[in-house]
C-alpha cells in the first residue's frame, strides 16, 4: 500500500476505531442497554472536553451512578479542585425535551450546568424562553443526537436507517478529510521548502488529497455501519438458535456475539475504503 493511499484510509478507519473505543467503553459501563445513546453522549463529552482543555490540565470523567439525576460528569482542574458538575441530556422526543425544560424551570439544575446534544439544546431553550422564568440555559455540547444514536445502534448491532447512513458519511468523510488533507498539507509544505514542488502545485495537492480522503471516509464509515447492522441481525439469530444459545451462553461465546458487530465494522471500513481509495492511485 502507498503512502497516499494510506493516508486516505487514516482518517476513515481513526473514525471507526474511536467508535468502536465509545461504544466497549459505554457497554462496559451500562450494559446493551436501549438508551446506550446517552452514555455515549457522556463518554464522547468527556473526551471532547479532555481534549479542549489538555492546556489547562483540566479532567472530566463520569461519576460512578449510571443512573445521576443531577451530576453525570464531574471536571476537575490540575490541583484536584472543582471545576464544572455537568448533567448530560440526550433527548429528542417531545415528551423529554418538556420533561428536561421543567425540570429547570422548577431549579432542580441551579447548581449543576446541563449540556445537551444539538438538537437537544436547541428544543429545550425554546421552550424556557417562551416560559420567560429562569436564565439558566442548555449549553450545547456540540454532538448531535443523530452521531449518538447511529453509534449505539452499531454498538447494538441494528441495522441502520438512511439518517443513520447519512450521518456515518458524514462524519467519516470529514474525519478522512482533515487527515489526509493535513498530511498532504505537511509534506507538500516541506516540498516547497525544500525547492521540490511550487506553492500553486502544493495548494492543488493539498485539495485533492482532501476530497480524496473524505469520499474515502464516508464510503468506508457508511460500510462500517452496513456491516454492524448485518453482523447484530446474524448474531441474534445464531443466539435464536438452541446451539447458538448455548454458545451465547457461556461468557466467551457473549463476549464474541457482543463483539461482532463491532468487529465487523472495522472490518468492513478496512476492505471498502481500500478499495475507493485504490480507484485513486496514480
Amino acid at each position: 500500500m502507498n503512502k497516499k493511499r494510506a493516508s486516505r484510509l487514516l482518517g476513515g478507519i481513526g473514525n471507526e476505531a474511536y467508535e468502536a473505543s465509545v461504544i466497549a467503553r459505554a457497554i462496559d459501563r451500562a450494559g446493551q442497554c436501549p438508551q446506550l445513546k446517552g452514555h455515549i453522549h457522556e463518554i464522547m463529552f468527556c473526551d471532547n472536553y479532555n481534549l479542549a482543555n489538555a492546556l489547562k490540565g483540566n479532567t472530566a470523567h463520569l461519576t460512578k451512578s449510571t443512573t445521576a439525576t443531577m451530576k453525570d460528569v464531574i471536571a476537575q482542574n490540575g490541583t484536584g479542585r472543582i471545576a464544572m458538575h455537568g448533567q448530560l441530556k440526550d433527548t429528542i422526543s417531545p415528551s423529554g425535551i418538556r420533561k428536561t425544560a421543567q425540570q429547570i424551570l422548577d431549579s432542580h439544575y441551579n447548581k449543576t450546568r446541563v449540556y445537551g446534544t444539538e438538537e437537544t439544546a436547541r428544543e429545550v431553550n425554546k421552550l424556557l424562553a417562551a416560559a420567560g422564568k429562569t436564565n439558566q440555559r442548555v449549553q450545547s455540547s456540540g454532538i448531535s443526537s443523530n452521531t449518538t444514536s447511529r453509534i449505539a445502534s452499531k454498538g447494538l448491532g441494528k441495522m441502520p436507517t438512511m439518517a443513520n447512513l447519512g450521518n456515518a458519511a458524514k462524519s467519516g468523510g470529514m474525519a478522512g478529510a482533515v487527515i489526509s488533507g493535513g498530511i498532504e498539507a505537511v509534506s507538500s509544505i516541506y516540498d516547497v521548502i525544500e525547492g521540490n514542488k511550487e506553492w500553486d502545485d502544493a495548494a492543488i495537492d493539498i485539495a485533492a488529497a482532501t476530497a480524496k480522503g473524505g469520499v474515502t471516509g464516508a464510503g468506508s464509515a457508511a460500510a462500517g455501519s452496513l456491516a454492524a447492522g448485518a453482523a447484530g441481525t446474524a448474531a441474534t439469530a445464531i443466539a435464536s438458535t438452541s446451539i447458538g444459545g448455548a454458545i451465547a451462553g457461556t461468557t466467551c461465546g457473549a463476549l464474541a456475539l457482543g463483539a461482532a458487530p463491532v468487529v465487523a465494522s472495522i472490518g468492513a471500513a478496512i476492505l471498502v475504503g481500500s478499495a475507493i481509495s485504490s480507484l485513486f492511485d496514480d
